[in-house]
């Protein structure tokens, strides 16, 4: 059976084939690629996609892990040879496909194509802001100076990686509220906009979905208005992560330190006292602001800081000024505003940040992609639960009738390569599992609060091999063998662990989130008003997603054997159990870690033979 569940709206099988031969014994991919290994699942993907795309049908693909998703959609890209933006959700992801996987496709085509990659703004060097704030200072800010130097003739300026600290970026970097744009006197020297501009003449564009995200915000309230051009196709990797970004960035977020920021950064310019009381205000308002919602008192004390330091920035007549001034009042506005949605407040970094996210964005989403390109590509290992699409499609905005859909068979033989373990023994699994374990283990919890307690219960018996996401980072860990690492979503979502040897996968908890979120608790209300059941069309398919992500985290090459442990008898128990029963549901069971401890040893001794 090549499908898991049926479709009820799959491409037409009857046109001819046009990638197939890329992917065959002796075809360009074998030759182009050392170690090349064919998979089925590879060839079909690509075929799907190219159909796809070739007829500008939008298409919702779901590729398991080991399937070799990239190569799958850059032949149909190149083969094609149209406009194609493709983004993923990781810096780490856009250099692997910039770097190594394009490199391969114009190995195979034997072209040169004009390929950009466009990252946001925080990631480039803003002239206005060094020239303003650093080199009148040369020698407070020394190493920046220097390091500009050495720079200084480069087209497109990007901030270097390790090399500055979070103050020293801030100072040379502009977020989308401060810069000036077309106004600014360094526009046609700027970074960004140089980069933009590489983006929008390139036939293919490599970008990540925050950014992406924010110009379909933009075009969904104004077509005119964007970051990236019109493009034939967009191609979204790891797409299950999309219902999430898109409405921060379809609503609104205002970080209060922001006007004070303005003022402390032109000091001659405003009156000391208005800064004096800025600050004052603000620093009250992080020692008694406990309430994330915004309550009745909450809001008018938010209200009378904006509107003081709205006044005090207003009173300037200095362009550069004048222009974040208005962006801010926007912000202000909108986040502050009454109407659906939520509204909130945290502090971070001696910062409040104020939230606006719309609890339906799917029209906007739509609108967005609609003044974006001609056929949208969205692929992801995770895309669908309780054998349905329905729950990623209504958060994107399609129906099933609008869409090509197509999920795939695994990669790997989950009941050769792995077996499964369900307990409530919790904490002394734990105890249990640092003392027999060999071989790396990757430990998902569903808070920071319970990865802290694991981590500490660990290190009180394997001190120098536990680590947790926190105290790790994991692109850097080429060597770390028989290693706890320990984290929560972060760890979960995308993160490869290939080369650190995981053997085991344990979940502390089925993945559900917590209820009394507010996000997810006004979204839950919005559902229920509605007349849907928010466990049933919410929370479950939510869950079930993120356990298919966990699993996905242990298998990654024909020769990975390994341990899945869940710690929750919910599972077992539970109605709702079967759907998360199902994602392994014919892997062999095992029930003590002796089990799994022979198992693996059984499996490396056949390996090693």
């Amino acid at each position: 059976m090549e499908n898991i569940f049926e479709t009820k709206h799959l491409f037409n099988y009857s046109v001819a084939m046009s990638v197939k031969h890329y992917f065959q014994e002796g075809g360009p991919l074998e030759k182009a690629v050392p170690r090349y290994r064919r998979r089925k699942a590879q060839a079909d993907a690509s075929e799907f996609i190219y159909e796809c795309m070739k007829d500008h049908t939008p298409a919702v693909l779901e590729a398991p892990t080991g399937s070799g998703k990239t190569m799958a959609y850059l032949i149909p890209a190149f083969e094609l040879n149209r406009r194609t933006i493709i983004s993923t959700k990781t810096k780490q992801l856009m250099s692997q496909i910039s770097g190594k996987d394009i490199t391969t496709a114009q190995k195979i085509f034997g072209t040169e194509k004009n390929v950009a990659v466009l990252k946001g703004r925080r990631n480039y060097f803003c002239h206005l802001r060094f020239f303003k704030f650093i080199y009148p200072h040369a020698l407070r800010y020394q190493n920046i100076v220097e390091w500009y130097e050495t720079v200084a003739d480069r087209e497109v300026i990007e901030i270097p990686v390790g090399v500055f600290n979070a103050s020293d970026i801030e100072s040379v970097t502009v977020d989308s509220w401060q810069c000036m744009s077309s106004k600014c006197e360094f526009y046609d020297i700027c970074s960004f906009y140089r980069a933009k501009q590489k983006a929008n003449d390139a036939d293919i564009v490599i970008t990540n979905h925050y950014l992406l995200m924010s110009d379909f915000a933009l075009k969904s309230e104004n077509e005119h208005a964007m970051i990236l051009d019109f493009a034939d196709h967009i191609i979204m990797d790891e797409a299950h992560s999309i219902p999430d970004i898109f409405p921060r960035f379809a609503g609104t977020e205002l970080s209060l330190r922001s006007y004070l920021k303005v003022m402390n950064e032109n000091r001659p310019v405003f009156d000391p006292r208005d800064i004096e009381i800025t600050a004052g205000l603000l620093s009250g308002l992080l020692e008694d602001l406990t309430e994330r919602r915004y309550t009745a008192d909450v809001s008018e004390r938010l209200t009378s800081y904006i509107s003081f330091a709205d006044k005090v920035l207003g009173d300037k007549d200095i362009e550069d000024i004048k222009q974040i001034h208005k962006r801010l009042s926007e912000k202000a506005k909108s986040v502050l505003a009454d109407g659906e949605g939520v509204r909130y407040c945290e502090q971070e970094r001696g910062d409040i940040i104020l939230q606006y996210i719309p609890l339906d964005a799917s029209d906007k989403l739509r609108e967005g992609l609609k003044n974006s390109c001609a056929s949208p590509v969205f692929v992801s290992a995770t895309l669908s639960a309780k054998e349905s699409f329905s729950y990623f499609l209504g958060e994107i905005g399609y129906s099933e009738d609008e869409v090509s859909l197509k999920s795939l068979e695994p990669v790997f033989d989950f009941e050769k390569q792995g077996r499964l373990m369900v307990t409530d023994c919790g904490d002394s699994f734990y105890e249990e599992l640092a003392l027999k374990a060999k071989g790396s283990v990757l430990v998902i919890c569903n808070s920071t609060a319970r990865m802290y307690k694991i981590s500490k219960l660990l290190k009180n018996i394997i001190p120098d091999r536990v680590f947790t996401q926190t105290e790790i980072d994991i692109s850097d860990t080429e060597g770390f063998t028989d290693t706890f690492f320990i984290g929560c979503a972060v760890f979960r979502e995308g993160m490869d662990f290939a080369h650190t040897g995981i053997s085991y996968v344990v979940l502390d908890k089925l993945p559900f989130e917590y209820p009394d979120d507010i996000i997810l608790k006004e979204h839950a209300a919005s559902l229920k008003n509605k007349g849907q059941d928010p466990f049933k069309d919410y929370f479950l398919p939510r869950a079930v997603i993120y356990y298919r992500q966990a699993v996905g985290r242990l298998l990654r090459h024909e020769e990975d054997f390994g341990i899945w442990a869940v710690l929750d008898n919910r599972m077992e128990t539970k109605n709702y159990g079967k759907y998360f029963r199902d994602v392994l549901i014919n892997v062999p069971r095992i029930n003590t870690i002796d089990e799994a401890v022979r198992f693996l040893e059984v499996t490396d001794e056949t390996n090693q033979g």
